[in-house]
């Protein structure tokens, strides 16, 4: 009896000093990767086609490669290590051995945060990143903007905003920007 009670003592002792590790998180570098993404698709001579749908109607153009890159890196870019985010966002790291993916998510309740939301989707068996979702919200004059965001690596980055006034949905436009590297 007297064993384990010391053996319950010593586990409960074991989870108390590990949930309060002081060991410094090291965030995904989601900067880094969008940069060598994106480093990629301008050495390389291909168009990025957009085709962008507003309230049922369609259309289609090209579009100018710097350009992108300032749109994807507004959207998606964050810097875990700059101080507005480094304390804002909590880490979740699930690991799913049968689908042979790892999924790291990072989520904020910080209404001054634009990110809500971003999950990375990485192939367990090679370590490369296959997508990036994230959720995003800001204002624009009286208007809610709410986009949900997925890039596909050398594939494409598909944009679904959602306008709101007063709680109520005025209207959606899906973006969908293409230059499918290798497939």
């Amino acid at each position: 009896m007297l064993m384990r009670r010391f053996i319950y003592a010593l586990l409960l002792l074991f989870f108390i000093a590990c949930s309060n590790s002081t060991e410094e998180k090291n965030p995904f570098p989601i900067n880094a990767f969008l940069e060598e993404e994106l480093g990629q698709i301008d050495s390389l001579p291909i168009a990025i086609i957009l085709n962008r749908e507003k309230n049922g109607k369609p259309d289609t153009t090209v579009v100018d490669k710097k350009e992108f890159r300032g749109l994807a890196m507004q959207l998606i870019g964050i810097d875990f290590q700059e101080k507005k985010h480094k304390n804002n966002y909590q880490e979740l790291v699930l690991e799913d051995v049968q689908l042979g993916n790892i999924s790291i998510g990072y989520t904020t309740d910080e209404p001054d945060l634009p990110i809500r939301k971003i999950e990375l989707n990485i192939d367990a068996s090679s370590n490369k990143i296959k997508s990036i979702f994230a959720e995003r919200q800001e204002r624009e004059g009286e208007k809610l903007l709410i986009r949900k965001i997925l890039w596909t690596s050398g594939t494409e980055l598909m944009v679904n905003t959602s306008y709101y006034k007063e709680g109520k949905l005025l209207n959606t436009l899906t973006e969908r920007y293409n230059w499918a590297i290798g497939n």
